[in-house]
């Protein structure tokens, strides 16, 4: 197992690193061409979902200061936009009025109900980068963790979500692949020296996603995937596929020459030569999807 190296890096920082994440592996799974022309060429212009997370990350974890106008003030007069980029050019993060009161919701709804949890945060290390070399594949793999507390063998991620329910975030992990991400942040700690981040066990049994309501009262709900979930299974053979998927394009794309070498040349090949199969296929249906219809159309 080859051993992780632990570098400190912004978020610009970490972006620009050539590894691949555990959000390109998942992205390359769903459609390799898709994956390679947003590696490529895609715009990562932040939009404002993104912005809140950002946000909200660095409220609840402090790992950047979240500031914000006075309630009724806008950036239309000249010393407000003034304020913005001086806070910005400092390094904070300006949201405004209504955004700011969801992330003190937020922080105080886990600080009232669980400080046990809460405390995690100060105790633990926020938002490191991890880098490491996967051994079948020689492909450089990169992750950031939210937190990786002190003293316990689990991580946690923090999450955001229109509702933080138990049925809804079931539904969550599959669309999203949470629980790739799950084990591919547990692999990256467990890379990285026995000794880092004062932890009880090297690699990690589990992770926890701790979800909040990002409207109205911001109620939060606190989950697990772990290493015994079976799901956790099905997550590591995706990781698999998704790496070795990746290398046998490099090593085609270097051994056709013109597509250079390394991730960027798989990409370049996927673009040139992958896709959708363009035959013809008839659309196939479960008994469900059966039912479904029928209930769509009402007929008895």
């Amino acid at each position: 197992m080859s051993q992780a190296e632990i570098i400190d890096a912004t978020d610009e920082e970490y972006f620009a690193m050539d590894a691949l994440d555990q959000s390109q592996l998942k992205a390359f799974l769903k459609n390799p061409k898709e994956w390679a022309y947003d590696r490529l060429l895609g715009d990562h212009t932040q939009t404002d979902a993104m912005r809140f997370g950002t946000a909200f990350h660095a409220y609840l974890l402090d790992t950047s200061e979240v500031v914000c106008l006075d309630e009724g003030q806008t950036f239309q007069s000249k010393a407000n936009k003034e304020w913005r980029d001086e806070q910005e050019a400092m390094g904070n993060i300006v949201v405004s009025y209504k955004d700011m009161q969801l992330l003190k919701r937020m922080k105080q709804n886990i600080i009232d109900s669980r400080p046990d949890m809460y405390d995690l945060i100060g105790k633990g290390t926020c938002e490191q980068c991890i880098v490491w070399t996967d051994d079948n594949t020689g492909l450089e793999l990169k992750a950031k963790p939210d937190l990786i507390p002190t003293g316990v063998d689990y991580l946690v991620d923090l999450k955001t979500a229109s509702s933080a329910s138990a049925q809804d975030f079931h539904k969550h992990v599959i669309d999203y692949g949470y629980h790739i991400q799950a084990s591919f942040y547990r692999q990256a700690v467990a890379n990285c020296p026995r000794a880092a981040f004062k932890r009880t066990k090297r690699k990690p049994v589990a992770m926890q996603f701790w979800v909040f309501e990002k409207t109205g009262a911001c109620d939060w709900q606190p989950f697990s995937i772990s290493a015994d979930n079976p799901i956790t299974r099905i997550a590591g053979m995706s990781i698999n596929a998704a790496l070795h998927g990746i290398a046998e394009l490099r090593d085609k794309a270097e051994a056709d020459g013109g597509y250079g070498t390394g991730i960027d040349a798989a990409a370049k090949y996927a673009l040139s030569n992958g896709g959708y199969d363009k035959t013809m296929k008839e659309v196939e249906f479960t008994a469900w999807d059966m039912t479904d219809a029928q209930n769509f159309a009402m007929i008895d």
